[in-house]
């Protein structure tokens, strides 16, 4: 569905701090809401360069392809840099030299000559991507790559001149830009762009409290124009941008094909006087602020490093209707393979088995047709009337079951409690409920109910690890097939520079180094896998082309210890994999499911709408600081074997089912053959 967008004229204000003097002109903007307030030190000039101007341009950065960069974490745009040095300028970049000067004579005799240009390449494909990505995904603030402050270090500079007596004449200006000459000024080649803005009460990126509802919109850049910001439009708003969706006049879906119909070049000039070196983003921790974590890390130490597992984990199940109800098949299977993780975690911990509703498919309802599919139906739990039936059954027996475990200490179904939802929530809802109203230890286990344990895991070791380096750990998945070998995913999708600093990253917790004759590639572990012939097979050939990986490399040789101990790894994952993982009840449902931030939909699973999130705010803050808000890891052991499994609930077919095929295929064949289908003589 397209934007709504709104004219909105105000009075825009171009100071020349020098002379006092002040050029008024009307900004004239299409904005995604009624009435927005406008950034003070935010200018426009329509028409800043002509179409044949523009031309010139695009044939100048397209003939120099070689100066082309992909440039963001996932390597998607393109971008140029060009140094603007007053001396050389003339000489090594003359076709730009026109355009600069024109900048100059726009913004008076005190703003200096831009340092640099940036030249990025954007398509209207990447906006769909950026708006399902989040509010995180959303804005940062220009000059954080500049200076660690609040202001210019110009406007400080200036006012230490007035306290000191300095010039008058200069002060004479009754706003922030009265001492501050830096700039930001953005032009778009092509086709239109789309700006978002936004003015956090405090100056943080991770701030998401706006001064007011009209302190953050979108607004139309349009081709040809100068879009110049200054003063508080610079130093206190926050801003990204987005090329505009161009939608098919026959399906009013956007075009998501990269093509020069929606290709946009945006030229980004940029004056600073701050140092352009040294200097530390204010979004890195203070020490202030790392001695305030430990100090939580050892509060959280001390509450909890004498505490049993069953007092510190509870493991959350999660269920809906599948085809095989009413049998319960799949989740005995689940269940019988908790042992792997400890007798503490397989009969003491608490189990909580949340059943989400569902919506019946029937003529009077609003169900789309397009899930005609009885698997994809199910998955987004649209059921039948037979299936509505069958589950209802399902969630009775699985009761008794829970009911009767009670009085057998050695049931995997012991100490667990059956949570039903009256509606459909979808996985990550579903999950959201029995975080706020079923839990109360400091961690959780989640589980869905066709995932499966193959072999011996640390689980306690794990929360143990979670509890020593709380501030650092807030997620731990087991690895499954798909991840076994996450570091070489990392580098075939963001390159060797990417893999490198992941490893850098790798966590070796001393809670997880354990018995060698267990973990590691000879442990019992592995070779007591819960897989059979052709399975095993295959299972075990993995295990051999683990060892030529890069992640297979790297840790193998690293890991083995004298004192018998094999050390297991964390790591670092931009992925938050829905699979069997360990959390930080606090962080899960105050912080990812916190509604501000919206990084879940009902309806939908976690990793679907988080781990775009997570990519997108590795691309804005570095992998480091990126990967630090979220700090979740995969634990490897390097057997080259993973720990969990998958019977895929909605293919999966209970024994009854399967003897009842059995049965019908020798009905079919053991039948009398009809004459007219005799075969002839």
């Amino acid at each position: 569905m397209e934007q709504v967008w709104y004219t909105v004229e105000t009075e825009s204000t171009m100071l020349e701090c020098s002379s006092s003097r002040t050029e008024n002109s009307v900004l004239a903007i299409q904005a995604s809401i009624p009435s927005p307030v406008i950034p003070i030190g935010l200018s426009s000039r329509p028409n800043f360069i002509s179409e044949l101007e523009a031309q010139r341009l695009l044939e100048f950065f397209d003939s120099n392809e070689h100066l082309w960069n992909h440039k963001g974490f996932e390597k998607r745009r393109r971008e140029q840099h060009y140094h603007l040095e007053q001396k050389k300028e003339k000489d090594q970049n003359g076709e730009l030299y026109w355009i600069v000067r024109r900048l100059m004579d726009h913004l008076g005799d005190n703003y200096e000559m831009p340092h640099e240009l940036f030249v990025q390449e954007r398509y209207s494909s990447a906006y769909v991507k950026e708006e399902k990505a989040g509010r995180l995904s959303a804005n940062t603030f220009e000059t954080l790559p500049m200076v660690d402050s609040p202001h210019c270090p110009c406007k400080v500079k200036r006012n230490d001149e007035e306290n000191n007596g300095g010039d008058d004449t200069m002060l004479q200006c009754n706003n922030q830009r009265s001492s501050c000459s830096c700039y930001v000024a953005q032009i778009t080649l092509v086709n239109k762009c789309i700006q978002s803005i936004d003015k956090p009460k405090e100056r943080k990126v991770e701030c998401w409290d706006m001064e007011s509802e009209q302190h953050k919109f979108k607004f139309i850049m349009e081709p040809l124009d100068l879009y110049v910001k200054t003063g508080e439009a610079l130093w206190n708003w926050r801003s990204h941008t987005t090329a505009f969706p161009i939608y098919s006049s026959s399906t009013e879906e956007p075009n998501l094909e990269k093509d020069s119909s929606n290709r946009v070049i945006t030229l980004k000039f940029r004056y600073s006087t701050a140092p352009t070196n040294n200097v530390t983003p204010s979004h890195i921790i203070s020490k202030q602020d790392q001695d305030e974590e430990k100090k939580e890390e050892q509060d959280v130490m001390n509450l909890c490093k004498d505490k049993p597992l069953e007092e510190l984990l509870t493991i959350i199940v999660t269920t809906s209707p599948i085809k095989s109800n009413p049998s319960t098949e799949v989740l005995e299977k689940t269940f019988a393979t908790f042992h792997h993780g400890g007798d503490n975690f397989a009969f003491l911990c608490p189990k909580v088995i949340v059943c989400d509703g569902c919506r019946i498919m029937s003529a009077d309802n609003n169900v789309s047709k397009k899930y005609s599919n009885s698997k994809q139906s199910l998955r987004n739990g649209i059921a039948t009337n037979d299936q509505a039936e069958n589950y209802l059954k399902f969630k009775m027996a699985l009761k008794n079951i829970c009911k009767e475990a009670q009085h057998d200490c050695m049931s995997p179904f012991h100490n667990t409690r059956v949570v039903e939802l009256e509606e459909r929530h979808g996985y990550g809802f579903a999950l959201r409920h029995a975080l706020y109203h079923e839990v109360t230890t400091p961690y959780v286990c989640v589980i869905q109910h066709d995932r499966t344990f193959m072999r011996r895991t640390p689980m306690e070791e794990v929360v143990r690890s979670m509890i020593h380096r709380s501030n650092d750990i807030k997620y731990v998945g087991l690895n499954m097939r798909s991840n076994l070998t996450y570091r070489d995913i990392i580098v075939s999708k963001y390159g060797r520079g990417a893999g490198s600093e992941i490893l850098d990253m790798v966590l070796y917790p001393p809670e997880l180094a354990l018995d060698a004759n267990v973990y590691g590639p000879n442990g019992s572990s592995a070779r007591n896998l819960e897989a059979k012939g052709k399975l095993k097979d295959n299972l075990d050939s993995l295990a051999q082309n683990y060892k030529g990986t890069i992640q297979g490399k790297t840790h193998i040789s690293s890991s083995s210890r004298e004192d018998g101990k094999y050390q297991l790894s964390l790591t670092p994952t931009l992925y938050w994999y829905d699979n069997i993982h360990v959390v930080e009840t606090f962080h899960y449902r105050d912080y990812i499911f916190n509604p501000m931030y919206r990084m879940v939909v009902r309806g939908g699973f976690v990793e679907d709408k988080l781990s775009p999130i997570i990519t997108k705010s590795v691309e804005r803050l570095g992998l480091r600081q990126g990967h630090a808000k979220f700090k979740c890891y995969l634990l490897d052991d390097h057997s080259g074997y993973f720990f969990t499994g998958h019977l895929d609930g909605g293919s999966f077919m209970s024994q009854s089912e399967k003897d009842k095929i059995i049965v019908e295929n020798q009905d079919v064949k053991c039948s009398p053959v009809s004459d007219d289908k005799a075969p002839k003589s």
